[in-house]
């Protein structure tokens, strides 16, 4: 089974300047297939929308987890994951 991330960004407001969203997942050690940051400032995708592009590339299991930016700019995750669908 095919397992999605998406990881939500809750302090989108201090995203610093080059962040790269799809190196700042490919960090995580996280179980899964695809992991997406989703946050809420402008540029990133929406959880609906992120939620949409895992199922599209064929996941079967989608979970969402919240995340924020440490001193050294690297996404660490808190909180439980919630799973989405699967």
């Amino acid at each position: 089974m095919k397992r999605g991330l998406i990881v939500y960004l809750a302090d989108s407001e201090t995203v610093p300047d080059g962040f790269k969203p799809e190196e700042a997942v490919a960090t995580l050690a996280s179980p899964c297939d695809v992991a997406v940051l989703a946050a809420s400032s402008e540029g990133f995708y929406g959880i609906p929308e992120a939620w949409h592009l895992l199922l599209t590339r064929g996941m079967q299991e989608i979970s969402c987890v919240r995340a924020r930016l440490n001193e050294l700019g690297r996404l660490e995750l808190f909180g439980q994951s919630l799973r989405l669908c699967g």
